[in-house]
């Protein structure tokens, strides 16, 4: 590959307390005010039992919001939103009520449910009393208005001033059970614009940030994105220590980050993870990880109380962050303790404006193996617009998320996907896979099986909505919250027989820790705290697995690096757009998942712009200021993935175009085995020629010819380059990669049950790792003397008659070329058998000896052999 240069800017050391482009020195402005006038009707009031106590329900015509923080009483509320030009300084915000009247109620006001972590627990809503409270005469809230004020993008993706005020119609006495209201009033707002306008120099598009050991691989990607017509630069984090001062590493970046939006930048791409998928070390100390971290990470100190926590988690939201409301940069510490996005019980918290200032992604590459992979990924996805057939396809996964039928009995997952569909992407065709499916078309339940099959027929988006952790995504089916009767989701030892090659999805995923991107091999082994893997082996999280696939997997995956919250029931217009949806879709998860989609169908075509447009309507409508879990849900969202994304790609260029066949997003092959490449030329002017680099060496003298074999001994990610001339003179040249994996050569050891009854039928599926084949048939030895023939789908059905010990194994036949008849087929070969899955079939006898004898033949299976043969004879 050929080296990179290097290109970059330094403005400069910046002072501590520093301004926005334009904000030095500039004079005061006048202040200014706008005044609404707000009616209301007179409340009424509703009725609700939960767990056998009767509360009440505020409603108020003219509120067009919920005052929803858990444990504070549910009340009615009305929502302001406005935007000023950037800098500007919101003074205050007053709501004088025309007249105040009291009522006194028959019960308490239904507090507020607590969130519900969709984790590997059954969740169940809960509604608890905040004692401070309800246990007081005060009126609550203590004023009749609130407001946040921010600094960040507007739909237009312009700096500005974002405010969010919330007056509250009616406010509480729980010690006296006394409401005061008001059915009409006028809001004040107080402000002073910049005596000069705040503004931003045109300059580069995109900043990759990275360490200098993937510079010269990445100089592939500064190219594509310019070719695109993405002004792009290039700087290494050693640059940026050396240039700019911090408390930390991370303040160290995010002031360059600052130097960068000054001068136009919209786009931030940090290329790096932990250093290591077997042992590093997760963070310095509470506020960041830098040593064994190729691009530090910020980590909060936002956490819940309770006894499922997040002590602190990363944030990439810090790099984005860059201004307050009135154009000061946003250090995280407001207060100057030392901790950062500090916000747990007496000790306090810090004001973050929270607001995005620039889009920022994150490639996690932990080695040049995985950049390569990552890179090849988006220079391909982008060349060319994706074709309708296999793009126009949203798949959606979901079920029963919550056990809430006392209530409405939502199938959470399920009517939060439908609900972005039907609002927001239907233009897609929908490909639903659903847990409620279980009785009327299993083959479209979320089990391993039907999820890797969807995915790999390739789609434009794909959301997931449920349960998660670093390893897996899970859901319920309806009604039965027992983990061991789920449909099983999809884990990270399912990624590698994702196939969908180039038809690459962007993918959301709800629920939690699926973007837990600080996991090594022995913190989860080692049951390390946090974690969340519970001593399962998980070198890498389930994002991080998805987004690097070779061969398929997605462009792109947003998650949560921390616990994710959903809600359950019915409690109003919870986000105040004057529709009253399922709170599933209105509040915490759900609602961030519906605003991602939600910018896209209002315009966004690049990805980064879609995340931001995301966090901002979020902000905007729950500010996260006002309340710890909204604070959270927007802090952890991670994208993992180029912000500058193009979705969909970008139009082919015009003119001669080289392509390599089915290789978009790279092939998998065992050590030795022969790998066949196809050359494609199009758009030229015939005749072609073919020159092949296979050595990385920038120069294409390793093969020639349309169709090249090659294949590698030491596994490893190599790229391969082709390079077409055309009769005229043009030339083009299309790159992916060969991942060269152990075992990829043979087909995986069986899945499926191992304890077993005979005489009932049991099903069982397997799958090989490669890409190499145009068709790829399967056979089951089931190890009773009888045999599958050769099937078309990895998964076959069979039934034990006899007891004993059985051990079932899976082989492949893979072919190449188009003839339907197996002796004409262009190549074929018959790989080995894979290793074997003991099937257990016991006698029915089951005596206390026998039990214990049984149990230890499973614990040590290679043990006892005398007792093996009296036990199933």
């Amino acid at each position: 590959m050929r080296k990179a240069t290097i290109s970059y800017f330094v403005v400069g050391l910046l002072l501590i307390s520093s301004f926005a482009a334009m904000g030095i020195g500039k004079e005061a402005g006048v202040n200014e005010t706008t005044t609404i006038n707000i009616q209301f009707s007179e409340p009424t009031i509703a009725t609700k039992t939960v767990d056998r106590e009767y509360y009440n329900i505020i409603n108020v015509e003219g509120a067009n919001a919920q005052m929803y923080h858990a444990g504070s009483p549910l009340l009615p509320m009305y929502t302001t939103k406005m935007n000023f030009p950037f800098g500007t300084n919101v003074i205050s915000v007053e709501f004088v009520p025309q007249e105040i009247k009291t009522m006194i109620l028959p019960d308490k006001i239904l507090p507020t449910p607590q969130p519900i972590i969709p984790d590997e627990d059954e969740s169940i809503p809960q509604y608890t009393l905040d004692q401070t409270i309800y246990n007081s005469a005060e009126y609550f809230p203590t004023t009749w208005t609130n407001f946040y004020a921010g600094g960040g993008l507007d739909s237009n993706f312009e700096h500005a001033t974002l405010l969010t005020i919330q007056t509250y119609p009616v406010r509480y006495s729980p010690a006296t059970n006394t409401i005061q209201y008001a059915e009409s009033g006028i809001l004040t707002i107080t402000y002073q614009e910049p005596a000069q306008p705040i503004t931003f120099k045109s300059g580069y598009d995109l900043v990759i940030i990275a360490p200098s050991v993937f510079s010269d691989l990445l100089q592939t990607l500064v190219d594509a994105k310019i070719g695109h017509g993405i002004t792009t630069q290039l700087i290494t984090t050693d640059e940026i220590y050396a240039a700019y001062s911090g408390v930390d590493k991370p303040e160290q970046i995010k002031y360059f980050i600052k130097d960068a939006v000054d001068n136009g930048t919209k786009y931030v791409l940090l290329v790096g993870g932990l250093n290591s998928a077997l042992s590093a070390q997760r963070r310095d100390d509470k506020n960041q990880g830098s040593v064994d971290w190729h691009v530090p990470v910020r980590y909060t100190n936002n956490r819940e109380s309770g006894e499922d926590y997040d002590p602190g988690l990363v944030s990439d939201l810090y790099y984005a962050d860059i201004y307050n409301a009135t154009g000061f940069f946003d250090t995280w510490d407001s207060n100057h303790d030392g901790t950062f996005a500090k916000w747990f019980g007496a000790s306090g918290k810090d004001t973050l404006d929270l607001y995005p200032d620039v889009a920022v992604g994150r490639l996690t590459c932990r080695n040049t193996f995985e950049l390569k992979i990552m890179i090849n990924k988006i220079i391909n996805y982008e060349k060319k617009p994706a074709a309708a057939s296999w793009f126009d396809k949203m798949i959606l996964i979901g079920g029963d998320s919550f056990d809430d039928a006392s209530s409405t009995n939502y199938y959470e997952g399920e009517v939060t996907t439908t609900y972005i569909h039907e609002h927001f992407m239907d233009e897609f065709t929908p490909v639903e896979i659903y847990a409620s499916y279980k009785d009327t078309d299993p083959k479209m339940t979320p089990k391993p099986l039907n999820i890797v099959r969807e995915i790999s027929k390739g789609a434009g988006h794909l959301l997931f909505d449920g349960h998660g952790s670093p390893k897996s995504w899970n859901t319920h089916y309806p009604g039965d919250f027992e983990w061991k009767n789920s449909p099983g989701g999809i884990s990270i030892k399912n990624m590698p027989f994702l196939i969908n090659g180039g038809k690459l999805p962007v993918c959301v995923v709800g629920g939690c820790h699926n973007s837990l991107i600080n996991i090594t091999l022995m913190s989860s082994i080692n049951k390390e705290p946090f974690t969340f893997t519970y001593g399962s082996p998980c070198p890498e999280s389930w994002s991080e697995w998805l987004s690097r696939k070779v061969g398929g997997g997605t462009i792109a995956t947003i998650g949560n690096t921390g616990f994710g919250y959903g809600t359950v029931g019915e409690h109003g217009d919870i986000d105040g757009d004057g529709t009253n949806d399922p709170d599933c879709v209105e509040a915490l998860g759900g609602y961030q998942e519906r605003t991602f989609y939600k910018t896209i169908d209002e315009g966004a075509t690049i990805l980064g712009d879609a995340w931001v447009g995301a966090q901002t309507y979020y902000q905007d409508t729950f500010p996260g200021m006002a309340d710890q879990t909204d604070c959270k849900t927007l802090e952890q969202w991670l994208l993992i993935g180029d912000p500058s994304l193009k979705i969909g790609g970008y139009p082919a260029a015009i003119g001669l175009k080289a392509n390599i066949e089915d290789a978009e997003a790279g092939i998998v092959a065992a050590p030795g085995e022969n790998i066949e490449f196809h050359g494609i030329a199009s758009d030229g002017q015939a005749p072609y020629t073919y020159a092949w680099d296979l050595d990385e060496d920038g120069v294409y003298d390793d093969a020639t010819g349309s169709t090249i074999s090659a294949k590698w001994i030491l596994p490893g990610v190599y790229f391969v380059s082709l390079k077409v001339t055309d009769g005229a003179g043009n030339t083009d040249t299309y790159d992916t990669v060969a991942s060269i994996e152990l075992g990829a050569g043979i087909p995986v050891r069986p899945e499926g049950a191992s304890h077993i009854k005979a005489g009932k039928a049991y099903t069982y599926t397997t799958s090989i790792q490669s890409t190499n084949w145009d068709q790829i048939y399967y056979k089951f030895n089931w190890g009773d003397g009888t045999e599958t023939e050769w099937l078309t789908e990895p998964t076959a059905t069979h039934t034990w008659s006899a007891k004993g010990i059985y051990k079932v194994t899976a082989q492949a036949l893979l072919v190449k070329g188009g003839a339907k008849a197996a002796d004409c087929y262009e190549q074929t070969e018959l790989t080995e058998w894979s290793d074997p899955l003991a099937i257990r079939v016991p006698r029915s006898l089951a005596t206390p000896l026998v039990t214990i004898l049984e149990k230890l033949l499973e614990r040590f299976p290679n043990a006892f052999p005398i007792l093996r043969q009296i036990l199933l004879q």
